[in-house]
């Protein structure tokens, strides 16, 4: 078994210190140098617009100042991360920006608005006018947060939806290529006001998907892959057990693949979209990734 020791350690601090955002820079003092949540969410609310909504790059892969169910959920995952109550400023707008965009005809938030093709995006953030395409990602994690903030969300707006959402994901095929789909309904499961009954049936099926989508060969892990520690960040996640094996691999695999700058760094690009904005996106993720490992590092006891 490896572990990341303090020299290495310390090379990714040196990266947090020197060429990290901000943002992952407060959330890095959070989690490892007794930093102050205050901090992290006086960052975070940079971010918000005047319509409740987030933008700004918030999520690297697409660049749009303007508000977006994207970088809106991205938000919201910081604010469950910290603890955020119903009565904070950032969660009382976001959710009165997703109540206010979503499409009842269809029952979904699209996930980037239209007429955003000029920002610096992903090829996959390209706006398509299809809103089929947004059942699976955003609409589960938005309800996992209307769930979690319902004081906030008007009538049984909750109910109806998490009814059509558990229908809809019991109706899909058990393997996806798509990981962020599989993971917004993971973080509608973590979802602690989440009923019961429903927690249950949506967890069933994520177990299915995931024996499924996970790849579990450290060989194929250079390629945009669904790596283990994507879906279980800690020993207490959903399919830990299931992935047990794969997850202490994968451990194993990020220690020896940290960067010479301290970083782990993404493993996809852009291909030829906005070449100008793919390095600082690319820079971007650096510090959003490096995070993320050195948590689950920290969770696993890999930390030397």
């Amino acid at each position: 078994m490896l572990l990341l020791d303090q020299t290495a350690q310390d090379k990714a601090a040196a990266f947090f210190e020197d060429h990290a955002r901000p943002l992952e820079r407060r959330l890095y003092a959070y989690h490892f140098q007794a930093g102050s949540r205050e901090s992290v969410l006086e960052e975070l609310a940079k971010f918000q617009n005047p319509d409740g909504g987030f933008g700004h790059a918030l999520e690297p892969d697409f660049r749009l100042p303007e508000s977006s169910a994207l970088a809106t959920t991205h938000a919201l995952q910081i604010l469950r991360e910290m603890g955020a109550a119903p009565s904070h400023p950032l969660v009382q707008k976001s959710i009165r920006y997703l109540v206010s965009t979503y499409n009842a005809d269809h029952m979904v938030w699209p996930m980037i608005p239209p007429h955003t093709s000029q920002a610096p995006h992903a090829p996959w953030w390209t706006y398509r006018d299809d809103l089929s395409l947004w059942i699976n990602n955003p609409r589960p994690e938005v309800v996992g947060y209307f769930f979690e903030y319902e004081s906030l969300v008007p009538g049984d707006l909750c109910a109806r939806l998490l009814e059509a959402v558990v229908n809809h994901l019991e109706s899909l095929p058990e393997s996806t290529e798509m990981h962020d789909d599989l993971l917004c309904y993971v973080r509608l499961a973590e979802t602690k006001t989440l009923p019961e009954n429903a927690r249950v049936r949506i967890v069933n099926k994520i177990e299915q998907i995931a024996a499924r989508s996970i790849t579990t060969d450290p060989a194929a892990w250079s390629g945009y892959a669904f790596r283990p520690l994507k879906l279980v960040g800690h020993p207490g996640a959903l399919c830990a057990a299931q992935f047990a094996a794969a997850v202490q691999l994968n451990l194993d695999y990020e220690i020896e693949h940290q960067g010479d700058d301290g970083a782990w760094h993404p493993y996809w690009t852009w291909g030829d979209l906005f070449p100008e904005a793919w390095p600082v996106a690319a820079q971007e993720w650096r510090g959003v990734l490096t995070l993320n490992t050195l948590k689950a590092l920290r969770a696993f006891a890999r930390l030397g």
